[in-house]
């Protein structure tokens, strides 16, 4: 049940990125009418803070359906033990990179929420937004990792394993 209620996270931020790829385009569409149009629309702050939205948040989906690029060399070059356990060891680094950059990201978020502080351009758009969902998107990374960690330590294969098709992409 945790895992479905996790995967359902996984396919919430998945969507919610794919969103802010959307609303990328859709403001660099109006950018382009609007110079047509003779009225300029800068939009590329906003941009800048749907493709960091985007970049975090598609993260964790990324990883649990296998989509993040990895490097097989070790796979092919040691029995499968010691593989799980060298999986288990990255996953460990990585859950730990990630839930400290997450707890900075969020603690950066919350200052800057204190502080009232907006961004310096056009929009003055209130910069722990954009900040909290750098946050929330490493978090659930974290989280992915994790889940993924432990699959690898019930001798399961992990999503990032089991979503590779027999080409190896």
């Amino acid at each position: 049940m945790v895992r479905a209620i996790l995967h359902r996270l996984y396919l919430f931020c998945g969507y919610a990125a794919a969103t802010f790829l959307a609303g990328i385009a859709v403001a660099t569409l109006c950018q382009v009418v609007g110079r047509q149009l003779g009225m300029p629309i800068e939009t590329t702050e906003l941009s800048g803070f749907f493709l960091a939205a985007s970049t975090f948040l598609g993260l964790a989906y990324t990883f649990v359906n296998g989509g993040h690029v990895r490097v097989e060399i070790i796979a092919q070059l040691c029995s499968p033990s010691v593989y799980r356990w060298f999986q288990l060891w990255c996953c460990a680094i990585a859950a730990l990179i990630t839930a400290y950059a997450a707890l900075h990201t969020f603690l950066f978020a919350l200052e800057t929420w204190r502080f009232g502080e907006l961004s310096p351009g056009m929009l003055a758009m209130p910069l722990w937004l954009p900040q909290a969902a750098i946050s929330f998107g490493l978090a659930v990374m974290c989280l992915g990792i994790i889940e993924q960690a432990t699959l690898v330590w019930a001798g399961r294969t992990p999503g990032y394993e089991a979503n590779i098709d027999s080409t190896g992409e």
